[in-house]
């Protein structure tokens, strides 16, 4: 990251490989490919295949836009009650992926929360979101709630931990075979796909969260401060 700020590796650079940067920096392979990929994720590297990884430059989020901080927020805001069906609450060793989204060093362990979100009046319809977190052992404490009957949110709250705030990346997807499943949609359905990074008042990564919500089953309206 320094010899990109720095200007050394421009827009446009080709890396040197991995087994180059191990021994250029000191580190592991694997310490490697973690710090790869985080600055995949974060629009600093584009990867192309059968050429190598390139200095690229990320993509400018507007900061005037404002988007819903929390979900149970959101819906208690609207009068909605909402309903949590709790599919997977489990402590598990994070695989290369996770590590990279929360920047964790390799064998870190994870609680990984996934749940299906309904209207309460309208259970019937369908779920309206199936959302998976996983968050860093900082909040180990969490393994003591049950989650389908109390948020997150409030067991933070209860902790005397609070969010500094969250960044939220929005895209359009298909529902793969499963999630289709989980939503009681048809295969391949179109869905708004909300991945969140959630930083706590020590400006640490503690959430990463993965979001599906079918298009059939929502709208979202987008404040802009102008």
């Amino acid at each position: 990251m320094t010899n990109i700020e720095s200007g050394q590796w421009p827009v446009g650079h080709l890396l040197p490989t991995e087994m180059e940067l191990c021994e250029q920096f000191g580190v592991s392979r694997a310490s490697v490919r973690t710090a790869l990929l985080s600055l995949v994720n974060d629009g600093y590297l584009i990867r192309v295949k059968g050429r190598g990884t390139f200095v690229t430059t990320p993509q400018r989020v507007e900061e005037s836009t404002v988007f819903i901080e929390s979900f149970a927020e959101e819906m208690h805001r609207r009068g909605e009650v909402i309903e949590t069906e709790v599919l997977e609450f489990r402590v598990m060793q994070a695989d290369e992926r996770i590590r990279a989204k929360l920047q964790l060093p390799p064998d870190s362990s994870v609680i990984k929360l996934t749940r299906l979100r309904y209207r309460k009046d309208h259970i019937d319809e369908g779920p309206i979101v199936l959302t998976t977190s996983y968050y860093t052992m900082k909040l180990s404490f969490l393994q003591n709630y049950d989650f389908g009957s109390i948020s997150v949110h409030q067991a933070m709250s209860e902790h005397g931990m609070a969010k500094k705030y969250t960044e939220k990346h929005i895209n359009v997807t298909s529902l793969d075979a499963r999630s289709s499943r989980l939503m009681c949609v048809e295969g391949g359905a179109p869905a708004l796909t909300i991945v969140s990074y959630t930083r706590d008042m020590d400006d640490e990564l503690v959430e990463y969260c993965e979001s599906y919500y079918p298009a059939s089953r929502n709208e979202f309206i987008l404040k802009i401060r102008l």
